[in-house]
């Protein structure tokens, strides 16, 4: 038998009804259908979203599971979850570079967070991100993000595109070079994303 093909996930951030980078979250969904089910028809983000019935107040998370066609979507009020440590874990043979539904290898990374809010997941000594988020640093002076995360989001897309990121190479050792991490994702703005100092990032 031969296997299904993979289900992948959306999750955007609705605002007073409002869907925020749409359009970047679209070219994610484009790339994405057109390397596993190219001829498959068009699959636009905005005629799903037309057809909800969106909240019209607060802030919601619209989570968008998709094949070759639309498999689902939910919407949830969404609330930022507190990160106030992280810990270090290697993960040299993980794979995400698509945004799959199926998150088990990184529910299985978070499992091991032993007593933190959550994982900063290293690969051959690089860092890359969070188990939900991809990552920034504060050197003092500027915010600089991991040049070859797991998975680039459309957040930190945007932040580099408005010159407030700038990817570079992070090793481990650079880690406590740095004065702050910051957690970034799509559902979460800039200024309110969790920062916390790289003192509470552990690696035993």
């Amino acid at each position: 038998m031969a296997p299904s093909a993979p289900h992948f996930l959306e999750t955007i951030r609705i605002v007073d009804g409002q869907p925020q980078l749409l359009s970047r979250h679209q070219t994610r969904v484009d790339r994405t259908r057109h390397r596993f089910f190219g001829k498959a028809p068009a699959f636009r983000l905005s005629r799903v979203i037309d057809e909800l019935d969106l909240p019209a107040s607060g802030v919601h998370k619209l989570r968008i599971v998709y094949g070759a066609s639309l498999e689902s979507a939910e919407v949830h009020p969404y609330t930022i979850r507190p990160v106030r440590s992280l810990r270090v874990i290697e993960a040299d043979d993980l794979r995400y570079g698509k945004k799959y539904a199926d998150r088990s290898h990184l529910e299985k990374l978070f499992a091991q967070r032993a007593g933190c809010d959550d994982v900063l997941i290293v690969q051959r000594n690089h860092l890359t991100d969070s188990s939900y988020a991809n990552l920034a640093f504060h050197d003092g002076n500027k915010w600089y993000t991991p040049a070859w995360p797991l998975l680039p989001g459309t957040r930190r897309e945007e932040l580099i595109d408005r010159g407030v990121l700038f990817p570079t190479v992070i090793r481990l050792r650079d880690l406590y070079q740095f004065e702050e991490v910051r957690l970034v994702n799509a559902m979460m703005e800039w200024e309110e994303s969790p920062t916390i100092p790289t003192t509470a990032v552990l690696r035993h």
